[in-house]
């Protein structure tokens, strides 16, 4: 279990190259271009998605209550701070094409490089 996609990304190059196989399930988080290329090629086996657009509107939400005069709505609280939570998607070879082509967070022609063009038919990613 890796803290971001680039870790997961590291420890997979480091468990091949020491002749790992198989490669035990290594898992990233941040839904990273190359994490959903390892993916794809079965290497990774999952990531975690959460969508910048989402975070992004709650964070200027707050910025603009602030710049107001007022406080934000919290909708939980977490280590006694007042917080929003959101729903991240698990991503895994399984839930892909749902999850981050048919969402529209990623384009297949971004991700599917000719390296991956293969694997990505094979999940129905691509035609």
């Amino acid at each position: 279990m890796a803290a971001n996609d680039g870790t997961a990304g590291g420890a997979i190059a480091a468990l091949k190259a020491a002749g790992a196989d198989p490669l035990p399930p290594v898992t990233g988080n941040d839904a990273t271009i190359a994490a959903l290329q390892l993916i794809i090629a079965g290497d990774q086996y999952n990531t975690i998605s959460k969508p910048s657009e989402i975070v992004a509107a709650a964070a200027a939400d707050v910025a603009v209550a602030f710049m107001q005069g007022g406080s934000p709505e919290a909708t939980t609280e977490l280590y006694s701070t007042p917080s929003q939570l959101f729903v991240p998607a698990v991503v895994t070879r399984e839930n892909i094409k749902a999850e981050i082509f048919d969402a529209g967070i990623q384009q297949a022609a971004t991700v599917c490089t000719s390296e991956y063009e293969a694997a990505c038919r094979a999940l129905g990613i691509i035609d």
